[in-house]
């Protein structure tokens, strides 16, 4: 058979062609789709992507830019001053306590240095000197040589606007040991520290205090010490010898202002019982414990009692960071009824009124010693500044002008000039917050 014979008809060729290129375009057409519906997909989960994650871009001009900032330095702690009120002896003398039962009543000494109060409460702390014991109620006192002093007196002292009291002095024991113990818990039951006697063997020889002034805190502790007693070391004392700190060696003192920093005292107050009766100059006994004490850099402050009449104010080189120990020999009494044929040293007394600096940064520091000049009217028994005196208006009292001139003469003159005079109280109770702390 020819080969033409062989060949399949022209129309059934052409038909298989046909078909040929229907399923390559249908193949084509498909994939096409495939690819677009992949490329959508493929779009979406992109986005979606997108959506669920940060830029990374924009995360890394956020971490540049928190990188540049810097963070904000606090401003350094404010300053803050803070004043102190000391006071010396308060004596209950047959005289004083008649007087106190005139108020009102109960026995109450208030009345007799109510003009006081502005510099007391106005202080942002004030210490008492409570040199005599207390007796069990308002009617159990007595007067010299073995004092006892109205109950209530214990309270007048919080009430006027003291934080604290010291109790070391030649009269702690004049109603023995249970004297001391009475003592101690009727003044902190009227919300006082007390220093200087103690009721256990394990009490410690200070009393420390916390105070708040503008947001700033620090710890004050107080040391309290006498020269001795004037029953001498009686048996109470001599198997009890923690019952009252007994010492004239500034070195003792020294040693509790130790302990007290070690327990967290930022300042240091040491009030010593010690001196010459009487007399105004400063004893060689007064002048070696305080040089002792400024010295050591331990102590802040130095006040002192016993002698019954005003002695001078004075810096002396040392103290703590080399910056000086102001000394307030003795600050005389506070309220007596002693006769001016005794000096006339004994009508008159100051009030202590140093201010305390307590610094952006650093320790808290004596910056500045006041005093407050005191007159006493021995008639009335009224106790006033005696500024007042020297006023138009006057002090309120029968003290006549021209002996209460002869008292503030001699009184400047005790006192010397290297602390300033205040004659201007603070114009309203201080708001500091003071928290006697506990061992």
């Amino acid at each position: 058979m020819s080969k033409e014979a062989k060949r399949p008809p022209a129309h059934r060729r052409e038909s298989k062609s046909s078909w040929k290129i229907i399923l390559a375009v249908l193949g084509a057409v498909c994939l096409i789709a495939l690819l677009a519906v992949g490329a959508v997909m493929g779009y979406s989960m992109y986005e979606a992507g997108k959506v669920n994650q940060p830029e990374a871009s924009n995360t890394a001009k956020t971490a540049t830019k928190t990188a540049s900032v810097k963070p904000s330095t606090p401003p350094p702690p404010k300053e803050v001053q803070i004043t102190l009120a000391a006071t010396g002896d308060v004596l209950a003398h047959g005289p004083v306590v008649q007087n106190s039962w005139k108020h009102g009543k109960g026995s109450h000494y208030i009345p007799a240095i109510e003009k006081l109060r502005p510099w007391i409460a106005g202080a942002d702390i004030a210490f008492c000197h409570q040199e005599i014991p207390f007796g069990k109620s308002d009617k159990d006192s007595e007067g010299y040589p073995v004092f006892k002093a109205p109950l209530g007196w214990a309270k007048d002292s919080k009430e006027i606007g003291y934080d604290g009291c010291s109790t070391a002095s030649n009269h702690t024991l004049d109603r023995g040991r249970d004297g001391v113990a009475h003592t101690i818990q009727a003044l902190r039951a009227a919300g006082l520290g007390v220093t200087g006697s103690a009721e256990t063997a394990d009490a410690p020889r200070y009393q420390m205090y916390e105070i708040t002034k503008e947001g700033r805190s620090f710890k004050l502790a107080h040391i309290s010490t006498a020269y001795g007693l004037n029953q001498g070391e009686i048996p109470q004392y001599k198997q009890n010898p923690w019952l009252v700190n007994l010492t004239t060696d500034g070195q003792i003192i020294v040693d509790i202002a130790r302990q007290a920093r070690s327990a967290g005292a930022d300042f240091v107050v040491a009030s010593v019982h010690s001196g010459v009766e009487y007399q105004s100059a400063p004893s060689a006994e007064q002048d070696r414990i305080a040089k002792t004490l400024a010295d050591s850099g331990q102590v802040d402050l130095y006040l002192g009692h016993h002698v019954h009449v005003p002695q001078p104010i004075r810096k002396i080189p040392g103290g703590v960071d080399g910056k000086g120990l102001w000394v307030y020999y003795g600050v005389g009494n506070l309220l007596s009824a002693m006769n001016p044929r005794q000096g006339v040293g004994t009508q008159a007394g100051q009030i202590a009124f140093p201010t305390i600096t307590l610094p952006s940064s650093g320790k808290p520091y004596v910056s500045a010693a006041g005093w407050v000049p005191l007159i006493m009217d021995r008639v009335t028994l009224q106790v006033v500044p005696g500024y007042l005196y020297e006023t138009p208006e006057g002090a309120g009292t029968n003290l006549s002008k021209a002996t209460a001139a002869r008292y503030l003469d001699n009184l400047r003159k005790v006192t010397e000039d290297q602390a300033t005079e205040l004659k201007a109280p603070p114009s309203a109770d201080s708001t500091a917050q003071i928290k006697p702390l506990s061992s």
